[in-house]
């Protein structure tokens, strides 16, 4: 069953946030920002944080496990 997309706009200091979190999870765990990895975490954050999840810690809690599966 596929996921239901949601579009909502990401907000100005929204991206702030997921920038700060992509790019931690990327240095901290090595991961060229240009690599398919690096784009299937970035669009993973986008999603979550259209479907309301907006604190820091939980998007960075979420980064690490994904980072776990790539």
């Amino acid at each position: 069953m596929p996921t239901q997309l949601v579009r909502n706009p990401v907000h100005p200091e929204q991206l702030t946030l997921l920038q700060q979190v992509f790019d931690q999870t990327c240095a901290e765990n090595h991961i060229d920002k240009a690599s398919p990895d690096a784009e299937a975490l970035a669009l993973i954050l986008v999603n979550s944080l259209q479907k309301g999840s907006d604190d820091k810690e939980k998007l960075a809690n979420l980064a690490q496990t994904l980072v776990g599966s790539l």
